[in-house]
């Protein structure tokens, strides 16, 4: 629905995630438990053009780093913290044809985890360094009357990625063999929904639905390399406008990892072994004051928890057990229109 946007305009986001899991690990020792703590810091640029009949472009650009740390206490090394940092970057666009409204993204995601524990001559050490590109194709049609607004999608998603696996030797710790492990995803996914929209208020629906990724990965020996199992997402959300400030609400119950590429982050380095049957409900609200030209300030907060069985990232013995994660969000905004 680009097409009927009233005015051009220009924004910039700036937000962070804090996200925790208490994981109730019993393998190797542990005791209470591995306690995982993400910390996401994201900036984003929109820009998009005014309605027209001929075509009306849009344009997203959002760069995000964070670092994920595994609290462990175990029996047999003590207290220690494993730590995995990682950034993304995305770049997508739209064209809005009126009838039909055609996009391209493309995504980076880089993370590296290094895993040392022990000393001569019992070490237990590897390094892992992941490098994925994402691209995306997505066809939309939207019909509005009289308020009323229906609409649809469907999506093509690619992934190519190399897995770089450095041992050590558990007897000196020395650095030993570096193998890469290549691999190449693809999913197909498609949504609807469903709104009306007035001078006072907005409320809107949609479900969505990512199909499971078909794998080709001809080497791997760990089998750290999994195909993202089939996932959905149903949202629903409402605005209020009072004069120049505005009250809005989301709710999302989210079944599997899916996730958008905005969010490549928390969706690899904290869902990425959820199953289709795992699920979550995220909450976020927002508030705005400004009018619908010149300069317009709004914030977001939201919260989820979410209450999984998992197998454990770090000890991977094929058993799973319960996990409870929470995740906050908050952020502020800055949109010029004209």
């Amino acid at each position: 629905m680009a097409h009927q946007r009233a005015q051009a305009l220009i924004s910039l986001d700036a937000g962070k995630k804090d996200i925790h899991k208490d994981h109730e690990v019993a393998t190797g020792g542990i005791v209470g438990g591995v306690q995982t703590d993400v910390a996401l810091q994201k900036n984003s640029l929109f820009g998009a053009t005014k309605g027209s009949r001929m075509a009306t472009f849009e344009g997203l650009f959002d760069y995000e780093t964070g670092e994920k740390t595994e609290h462990i206490n175990s029996t047999t090394y003590g207290t220690r913290n494993v730590t995995n940092s990682a950034k993304s970057m995305y770049a997508g666009g739209i064209v809005d044809f009126g009838l039909i409204g055609l996009g391209v993204a493309t995504a980076k995601y880089d993370t590296f985890n290094r895993f040392h524990v022990g000393a001569p001559p019992n070490v237990s050490a590897n390094d892992l360094k992941v490098q994925i590109n994402y691209l995306l194709f997505k066809a939309g049609s939207a019909y509005n009357f009289k308020g009323f607004t229906v609409g649809a999608y469907a999506m093509q998603r690619a992934s190519s990625a190399d897995y770089t696996y450095t041992y050590y030797d558990p007897s000196s710790g020395a650095q030993g063999t570096t193998e890469v492990w290549p691999a190449k995803t693809q999913s197909l996914g498609f949504g609807a929904g469903v709104g009306f929209t007035s001078k006072s208020f907005r409320v809107e629906g949609s479900v969505e639905q990512m199909e499971e990724s078909d794998l080709d990965a001809k080497d791997n020996p760990l089998e750290l390399i999994k195909a993202p199992p089939q996932s959905a997402r149903l949202s629903v959300s409402g605005e209020v406008r009072i004069g120049k400030l505005s009250l809005g609400a989301r709710v999302r119950q989210i079944f599997g990892n899916f996730a958008d590429l905005e969010d490549l982050i928390p969706s690899n380095l904290l869902y990425n072994d959820l199953s289709s049957s795992d699920e979550r409900l995220e909450t976020s609200f927002n508030f705005g004051w400004g009018s619908d030209k010149g300069i317009t300030y709004s914030a977001f907060f939201s919260q989820s928890t979410a209450e999984t069985e998992e197998e454990s990232s770090i000890f991977m013995n094929g058993e799973k057990y319960p996990a409870k994660t929470t995740s906050t969000s908050y952020g502020v905004n800055l949109s010029y229109y004209f």
